[in-house]
């Protein structure tokens, strides 16, 4: 009997199924990657977008409540309360890129800090341990706060020029904010016709008071309300008009604006106002994104060319502002 064996013959995959299912494994893999990139991107500008939001809302937060507690008495006294003009020294970040609207100004107000207990200024705790040694009055609640922005390296102590040639300096735009205590208010600042040329020998110290990082321009714009007409005989109506005055000018002319309000008048502008109330202030800021951050490191180093300011402002910044009803003065 003869016996016959059927051997099966196995068969691989061919030239051109390999190369099908490559091609299909690649568009799989290029499509996970796309989707992963896109992810990344996506992630990368929430981020950002959280982060530069974040430092917006902590300075516009802390400007609005000190303005919010604004303090001025009104009538015949010629005291000014209020000065906010464009900050003189000119401030020049990394080959010459300039902080292009950076307002400086310095107000009265009731500081949610000024209580030394309750901060972590060495020279406010000084200053109130002092008064209470030698059975002083902390003389009121109202203390002078003044605001700044600088080009900085604030952990080395440097200025921005002088980071330029620092060894691991780190200089960033940056607002800085300063409560003056109420016993030194009282006694150099309240009831000054100069506020401004008065609070100098403070703004000697505004680089110890760092407030908020990557702030790259500040601007206030007041509404001013005043009378139009005198005072009706009979019925004592009086008429107002309002007028709005950007401290910087916002609409590239470079006009500068200084502000300053006083007892009996405010001025603006270069006009005088008499009898005239602040009724409220449009703060706005500009805040770096940390990819602007880091181009502003590369430009430093040298490592980058500045870019044209208009370009560099549009792409790596966003901007933020907030209205605030003044308190109206008794």
């Amino acid at each position: 009997m003869k016996y016959t064996f059927h051997t099966a013959r196995r068969r691989g995959f061919t030239l051109i199924e390999l190369m099908v299912a490559l091609a299909v494994t690649a568009l799989l893999v290029f499509g996970i990657m796309q989707m992963t990139i896109q992810g990344l991107d996506l992630w990368g500008k929430v981020r950002e977008d959280v982060s530069t939001t974040t430092s917006s809302r902590f300075a516009l937060e802390t400007i609005s409540h000190d303005l919010e507690s604004f303090q001025m008495r009104a009538g015949s006294n010629k005291y000014q309360w209020l000065e906010a003009e464009a900050d003189k020294k000119r401030i020049k970040g990394p080959r010459g890129m300039q902080i292009p609207r950076s307002v400086q100004c310095v107000f009265f107000a009731c500081a949610p800090d000024r209580n030394p207990s309750v901060s972590s200024d060495v020279r406010l705790r000084r200053n109130y341990r002092n008064a209470r040694s030698q059975n002083e009055d902390t003389l009121g609640d109202v203390s002078a706060v003044g605001y700044r922005l600088m080009y900085r390296d604030e952990i080395l102590n440097l200025s921005g020029s002088d980071a330029d040639t620092g060894e691991g300096a780190f200089p960033l735009f940056s607002l800085y904010r300063q409560v003056v205590s109420p016993h030194d208010t009282y006694q150099d600042l309240l009831g000054t016709e100069d506020l401004g040329s008065a609070y100098k020998k403070y703004a000697v110290h505004d680089e110890e008071h760092f407030l908020c990082a990557n702030v790259l321009e500040m601007n206030m714009i007041f509404t001013i309300q005043y009378p139009s007409s005198k005072a009706d005989a009979k019925s004592g109506y009086v008429s107002y008009d309002t007028v709005t005055v950007p401290v910087i000018s916002t609409r590239g002319e470079g006009d500068v604006q200084r502000v300053g309000i006083y007892g009996d008048r405010v001025v603006a502008g270069g006009k005088t106002y008499r009898n005239a109330r602040i009724v409220s202030a449009n703060i706005s800021i500009t805040v770096l994104t940390e990819e602007g951050v880091q181009l502003v490191e590369q430009i430093r180093r040298g490592r980058r060319r500045a870019p044209d300011p208009a370009d560099f402002i549009a792409r790596y910044t966003r901007s933020f502002s907030r209205v605030v009803t003044v308190p109206q003065p008794l």
